[in-house]
């Protein structure tokens, strides 16, 4: 009888506590608000899942409201995908949400193809039926047509402008064959894909179209994100290879050169170009030969240039620079050495022939610029007229360990234009290099590193 009267008040106490069902209005009047109008997206590659868009719809009233349907407008022939409560589904019918409370849809988007060059809008519409009303979410979207690549091996070809290429693994360019990359073309890569040249590489643009290589995902989020895909490798035998008016970014490494051959000329050439966001090194070199000029490249995980185990290098008018940086390094970025461990105790040396003029070197370390000379081989540095963050007093050379000395208009927006009094203005020795690193011309007295001071009249 006692258990009896237990399990009767129990009862009691749980009815008591129990809210009663809210009640559904059907009133035409009572409103809704959404978080947005529309749910838009940045361009998008084809065949490619988006990000999740949010979208949240709130319920001010005291009362329940039950919607007739949620449903996408073009049903399922829509490019995209929603997500209400947990149910990824392209309508739902009677969802109901309770005074004072919210529901949250998620919004994805996988644009089909349509064998296109030029991007094409991608739209649709969410529809929210209740009470008599209608409300529509815009969903809008730009797709943009790709040539995809991957495992291939590309021989005498030339890649146009007309639609992006991406690479989901590997391309390789094999010996004694071509590649030829016309200017305003853009190159994707997934994650870690990576490309290999043992033949020739020329991408060639121009100031006002630059060649780009670039990460695959491009939402906000990925804008500045290193790491997202491997890089481009010079490999042994590879020869005559030339990049100019390019961006390279958001890889592990720019340029990987690891051509050691018998001559002392060129085999990677670097002009107008931009290096950035990679997570172990802009331009890393092997026992190789290579020129660079008025070639930009900063935040960089270990090195934003190195050249190991010797060879020959010539950079003239660039711009280094890991200040400020997304990694935390306080050693030397930009080093050079003629020798590199290959095993315990054992070494790979060849002499190192170096030459830095009107170049700016400059980052968080005491010493940003190291020269290694410990394989015992021949070591020939000539540096001149060049900015180097350093305690020591180089001949030729400003040194300083001054906060922002090299004058730049504003390294924490990655701007590394020289403002109006900058040290670099006029200080530079004049070598040929007759335009900077925009196309603009060089006057009598060029300014050190990439960029030229154009002071406005």
């Amino acid at each position: 009888m006692r258990n009896l009267f237990l399990v009767f008040s129990i009862f009691l106490i749980w009815v008591g506590c129990s809210a009663p069902e809210e009640s559904i209005s059907f009133d035409p009047d009572l409103t809704l608000i959404f978080s947005n109008d529309t749910v838009a997206f940045d361009t998008l590659l084809s065949e490619r899942r988006s990000s999740t868009r949010r979208l949240t719809i709130y319920n001010p009233n005291k009362e329940a409201i039950q919607f007739d349907e949620i449903v996408l407008g073009k049903g399922t022939n829509s490019d995209y995908q929603v997500i209400i409560n947990g149910k990824q589904t392209n309508s739902v019918l009677n969802e109901q949400i309770f005074g004072g409370d919210s529901i949250i849809i998620l919004v994805e988007v996988n644009i089909d193809p349509r064998d296109e060059n030029l991007p094409y809008i991608v739209k649709d519409s969410l529809i929210f039926r209740w009470n008599t009303n209608d409300e529509h979410v815009k969903l809008v979207s730009f797709g943009q047509d790709v040539t995809p690549l991957n495992n291939v091996s590309i021989c005498n070809e030339t890649w146009s402008s007309n639609r992006p290429y991406i690479v989901s693994d590997t391309v390789l360019i094999p010996t004694g064959c071509l590649l030829d990359i016309e200017k305003g073309t853009t190159i994707y890569f997934e994650n870690d894909a990576v490309m290999f040249v043992q033949g020739t590489l020329k991408a060639i643009g121009d100031s006002a179209n630059h060649i780009v290589f670039r990460n695959a995902r491009f939402d906000g989020i990925y804008d500045d994100v290193p790491g997202q895909w491997n890089g481009i490798y010079f490999l042994e035998g590879s020869s005559e290879n030339e990049i100019e008016f390019a961006e390279i970014f958001n890889g592990q490494v720019g340029l990987r050169i690891g051509t050691p051959d018998e001559d002392d000329l060129p085999d990677l050439i670097v002009k107008n170009t931009e290096i950035y966001n990679m997570s172990l090194a802009g331009i890393l070199a092997f026992t190789s030969d290579v020129e660079a000029s008025n070639t930009l490249i900063y935040n960089c995980g270990t090195y934003i240039v190195g050249g190991f185990a010797g060879g020959n290098y010539q950079y003239r008018h660039c711009t280094f620079s890991n200040e400020p940086a997304l990694f935390i390094q306080d050693e030397s970025t930009v080093q050079f050495s003629d020798n590199i461990v290959i095993a315990e105790n054992e070494l790979l040396t060849s002499d190192l022939n170096l030459e830095l003029t009107n170049c700016i070197i400059w980052g968080p370390a005491d010493e940003e610029l190291l020269i290694n000379n410990g394989g015992g081989a021949i070591v020939t540095a000539t540096l001149t007229n060049n900015i180097i963050r350093s305690s020591l007093e180089i001949e030729n050379n400003l040194t300083s360990q001054e906060l922002n000395f090299p004058g730049f208009v504003s390294s924490f927006a990655n701007d590394y234009s020289l403002d109006t009094l900058s040290v670099a203005k006029d200080n530079g020795v004049s070598i040929g290099v007759d335009i900077d690193i925009l196309g603009r011309d060089r006057d009598s007295s060029p300014d050190i590193g990439a960029f030229e001071r154009i002071e406005k009249n």
